[in-house]
């Protein structure tokens, strides 16, 4: 995980224009990247640039320093590569290297992006071309920022909220190059288009004031996905367990011979997800990286709210962690009262003991974080207003105090010494867990179902997961998310609505919705944490106020 920028100015600045603006964002990109930081510079007679990059080290038995260059290229990659191209990977190099030498043998550079499985976000140069380019991952699970100032053009993981700088977040719809010779700026985007593109593509055009040109004008397939109606008799087990008791429905399906392949598979594919995500990170925590000193320090946490999405990646994790370290199991709460009890602590902790039984050999480390109201306001004003910017809602608002707080990982004195912070982001979107999906099965039925979640997953891009990337890694760790696993997704996402989730008023909620996915914590032994309502992290750990309108400019970013 890096932190990157990339600067650009015309011919008639001077070095110390471009040092001054760096000077600006070089605090927040370092702090993505503890293990090293590294800039360079590059002038022409037409424009000047400079790149920067912090560095987390976590793929490669050694640490790729960036910018990473030779004589024709320069590369700065936040990212990791988790499949499509991880045969090129080895014990010995980090997937920065890896990319660099790929994108060096390849004419199409969009095309070798489209191959690579894993969140990213990048930036590289070709000198002898001249053309700077860069995007995120079709997902936009990391962060890259598009900004301005007078002739200034501005890349970054994450930016600074400034009357004089503006910001917007670059979409997630294919890979960008500029031609820094003619100023011409085009797009590869990606083969099956988000129904966002053409939106997202005139709000960057507005933003930049210029015209971009789309390379290849057939993009490919959309991101829709047929609707099937369900026949009564596809639906016939509901029927058959919707009288039970809430107990009873997950050991009667996981007897049914289709569901439990369903359960089988996605048990497999999560399992793989996890692993890698976090068995072949570095031995070292946080703490004794530095001096590559052997420890048996907590080197994973798992962003913990006692829900089964968070639970299930727990257990899942424990395959993969050396049995000498602790995992780290976060969990954060905000002053109500002088009174920490909220619901996702009082879940977390039930759902800790149930772990504790399962894998009773597994040092789990449970900490509390809780956050007084005073340290919520100090904490908004210096750091998260800037992190969460250019977003500007009251939700954004909630959700990125809660993800930094729990990111940062203090409970009193002590602080998690993890380097990967594994969270369940996805799973509501791909199993239908929010209320939302319920009202639109019991308003317009199946197909209602379908097109909600359809455009769930089209919009999780530009929703939040940039803004969690720059919340969370802004304390050194790095943002895993396994349910967001290209492989996983879609299978996941293959499936009829109906065989995954069943948020009907025939079954309970904290049965229905996510069925599939409670059904695999069931039969994983997570009997109580699967049938655990899902509750939203804002209402969750007591951070929002349930009479503000999440959609609306909240005032205290902006302030």
């Amino acid at each position: 995980m890096c932190g990157i920028i990339c600067i650009c100015l015309n011919s008639e600045s001077n070095q110390k224009n471009l040092e001054n603006i760096f000077g600006i964002f070089k605090e927040s990109i370092n702090k993505r990247g503890p293990d090293w930081f590294g800039t360079n510079t590059y002038y022409s007679k037409n424009y000047h640039l400079l790149f920067a990059a912090s560095v987390l080290w976590l793929q490669g038995k050694y640490m790729a320093k960036q910018p990473l260059q030779d004589d024709r290229y320069v590369i700065i990659y936040n990212g990791d590569i988790f499949g499509g191209l991880s045969s090129e990977l080895t014990l010995e190099e980090g997937d920065t290297k890896v990319l660099f030498r790929l994108m060096h043998n390849t004419s199409n550079i969009a095309t070798t992006l489209a191959q690579l499985q894993g969140p990213y976000s990048f930036i590289y140069f070709d000198k002898i071309e001249e053309k700077l380019y860069f995007g995120r991952d079709i997902y936009g699970r990391r962060s890259l920022l598009v900004g301005k100032h007078n002739e200034a053009i501005i890349l970054t993981s994450v930016a600074k909220r400034a009357r004089e700088y503006d910001f917007i977040e670059l979409p997630s719809i294919g890979t960008f190059s500029l031609d820094m010779k003619t100023n011409q700026l085009l797009i590869f985007p990606w083969k099956h288009c988000n129904p966002n593109f053409d939106s997202k593509l005139t709000e960057l055009k507005e933003f930049l004031k210029k015209d971009i040109v789309i390379v290849e004008h057939e993009l490919g397939n959309s991101d829709y996905i047929k609707f099937v109606e369900p026949s009564s008799e596809q639906l016939h087990f509901y029927k058959n367990i919707t009288s039970s008791e809430s107990r009873n429905i997950f050991e009667k399906l996981i007897n049914i011979p289709d569901w439990l392949n369903r359960i089988l598979v996605l048990k497999n594919l999560l399992e793989n997800s996890v692993e890698k995500r976090i068995a072949n990170q570095p031995k070292y925590c946080k703490n004794c990286i530095s001096e590559k000193k052997t420890c048996r320090h907590s080197s994973t946490g798992v962003l913990f709210s006692g829900g089964i999405d968070c639970a299930i990646l727990a257990l899942l994790a424990d395959k993969f962690v050396d049995k000498s370290r602790p995992i780290d199991l976060i969990n954060v709460a905000f002053n109500e009262s002088n009174n920490y009890q909220t619901p996702d602590r009082l879940t977390s902790i039930k759902t800790l003991e149930e772990l504790r039984q399962l894998r009773p050999e597994r040092e789990w480390h449970f900490l509390e974080v809780n956050v007084p109201k005073e340290e919520l306001n100090d904490a908004r004003d210096k750091y998260i207003a800037d992190l969460v910017y250019p977003l500007t809602s009251i939700l954004d608002d909630s959700l990125g105090c809660a993800l930094w707080f729990a990111s940062r990982g203090k409970q009193e004195t002590v602080m998690s010494t993890c380097r990967v912070l594994v969270v369940g982001m996805g799973a509501d979107e791909l199993f239908g867990g929010y209320t939302r999906h319920r009202g639109a099965l019991k308003k317009k039925g199946w197909l209602g179902l379908h097109n909600v979640l359809l455009e769930d997953w089209q919009n999780l891009p530009y929703r939040n997961l940039g803004r969690d990337d720059r919340v969370v890694s802004d304390h050194g760790r790095q943002l895993r998310t396994p349910y967001l696993d290209e492989n996983f997704v879609q299978y996941v996402r293959s499936l009829n609505s109906w065989e995954k989730t069943f948020p009907s008023e025939d079954i309970p909620q904290g049965i229905g919705e996510k069925i599939l996915l409670r059904s695999l914590g069931y039969y994983l032994g997570l009997k109580n944490a699967s049938a655990f309502k899902k509750r939203a992290l804002q209402f969750g750990s007591r951070i929002a106020n349930r009479k503000e309108k999440a959609h609306y400019v909240s005032k205290r970013l902006c302030s």
